[in-house]
């Protein structure tokens, strides 16, 4: 065998310093690291940049889901027909209060849908609402996960398709997705599927109702704070609230609504039939709840 020389495999300081800084610097660079490299915006790996979004990133990441949910119809910017109002910085990036004010558009149209978009999260668009056209609700408050600098938006739905929008820029740390529930799964599993109203009465005569669901809307993306691994996907994905014998809203909703979702609308002040809430969430579990308006839902 042929047999190698010592002084092969000796290496001068000078040598050995430079392997070693190359060594580190390979270590402690990320990985693709380039001085020319931007986020990537697809819309699951956006959540990765942890809310150093811009607005241009948050309107390239809406593309995308325009594109899936509105294909080429045309969007008209414009607050007098829908309205959203959303904090500037996020308290809480898991429970970001969102409300949607609601307009008759001209004519005889109504709005029949109305979508809540989250530009930047995993699940952009956080809910689907539909709207009993006879009822014209001017009102729907709810709370979302906000997972980085991102755009809210709104986007109303008129009986003749006619595309209404407005947006919100919210700045948050970029965790609303992956934060830890606010209480252990088993604490959930006791309360899961409990619901309750809760009316108010507004200054304009009419009563502001309010839906509570206890349901942990898990995302996938939390790590139980135990065990450290994931806590499976489940989130309620649908919602009904009926008054009487009609339909108010039917809602298809993601885990982009935060932990125990709540949802709130206006009711005329005379309404008083019963209330009836049906919930269902992606582990087919069904939920229900009823109680008249004339009693104490507080």
């Amino acid at each position: 065998m042929a047999q190698i020389d010592s002084a092969q495999l000796r290496v001068s300081l000078p040598g050995k310093l430079l392997i070693w800084s190359v060594i580190l610097l390979w270590c402690f660079l990320p990985p693709n690291s380039s001085a020319e490299q931007e986020p990537n915006q697809s819309l699951v790996d956006s959540s990765q940049w942890r809310g150093a979004n811009t607005q241009e990133d948050s309107e390239r990441s809406w593309q995308a889901t325009r594109l899936s949910q509105f294909g080429k119809r045309t969007i008209i910017e414009q607050q007098g027909i829908i309205k959203i109002q959303a904090p500037s910085r996020a308290e809480n990036d898991a429970i970001v209060p969102v409300s949607i004010k609601l307009s008759r558009p001209p004519g005889f149209e109504t709005i029949n849908k109305v979508y809540l978009v989250v530009d930047v999260n995993p699940m952009p668009t956080a809910g689907v609402f539909t709207i009993n056209p006879k009822k014209s609700l001017e009102e729907i408050d709810t709370r979302v996960r906000v997972n980085g600098y991102t755009y809210i938006r709104a986007i109303a739905e008129t009986s003749e398709g006619i595309l209404y929008l407005d947006k919100q820029w919210v700045k948050s740390r970029g965790a609303g997705c992956s934060a830890p529930p606010d209480i252990d799964q088993e604490e959930h599993l006791k309360r899961l599927g409990k619901m309750r109203f809760r009316l108010d009465d507004a200054a304009d005569d009419s009563r502001l109702v309010q839906l509570m669901i206890s349901h942990p809307n898990n995302t996938g993306m939390q790590k139980n704070q135990l065990s450290l691994l994931y806590i499976p996907t489940h989130y309620i994905n649908e919602v009904e609230v009926w008054l009487g014998e009609e339909k108010l809203l039917h809602a298809d909703t993601t885990f982009s609504i935060s932990e125990n979702p709540s949802f709130r609308f206006r009711l005329d002040d005379d309404e008083t039939a019963e209330l009836t809430a049906i919930a269902k969430d992606t582990e087919g579990n069904v939920f229900m709840h009823s109680q008249t308006t004339g009693s104490n839902l507080q």
